[in-house]
């Protein structure tokens, strides 16, 4: 998976939620257009993954980011349960069978309640880089795309040559 290059962090939650959003439109965007054929094909990230795959995993690590935070706010340890590699294989296996459209709807929906749940995290720990909840808010939202972006938009030029 390509990688962009690194950008400050953001130092408010203006700043956090503005980098946010630009990043899940150039991500959002980086396919637009695209037919249901070319969204469901391989190589959109790596060899074997579509768009919808990757729409999924972006889905997958939100819904687990809605689990984990609340732990955190509530001063309780909290963890994925296993490691990155294991989650993404067992996600990309639960949703090989969930359609398109499902998959846009989940995506949509998984990131519309952690806006919401962001919405009350105090600042101090949204904003703490040190921070467990701003790992996760950073790694499931901008951070988390941004290491999609590059891949979808090669995939989706080559599709529309």
């Amino acid at each position: 998976m390509s990688r962009r290059s690194p950008r400050p962090r953001p130092k408010t939650r203006a700043e956090l939620l503005a980098r946010e959003a630009a990043d899940w439109a150039e991500l959002t965007d980086a396919c637009r257009g695209l037919p249901e054929a070319a969204l469901l094909a391989p190589g959109a990230s790596g060899p074997t993954w579509s768009v919808k795959d990757v729409l999924n995993h972006v889905a997958a690590w939100q819904e687990a980011a809605l689990r984990i935070i609340p732990e955190y706010l509530a001063g309780r340890r909290a963890t994925l349960g296993h490691g990155t590699d294991r989650f993404n294989a067992e996600q990309h296996a639960a949703d090989a069978g969930r359609s398109l459209a499902a998959t846009r709807r989940r995506v949509h929906a998984s990131r519309r309640a952690l806006l919401a749940l962001l919405d009350q995290v105090p600042d101090a720990a949204l904003l703490d880089p040190a921070g467990r909840i701003n790992w996760w808010v950073r790694y499931t939202t901008y951070s988390h795309y941004g290491e999609h972006i590059g891949n979808l938009a090669a995939f989706a030029e080559q599709r529309r040559k």
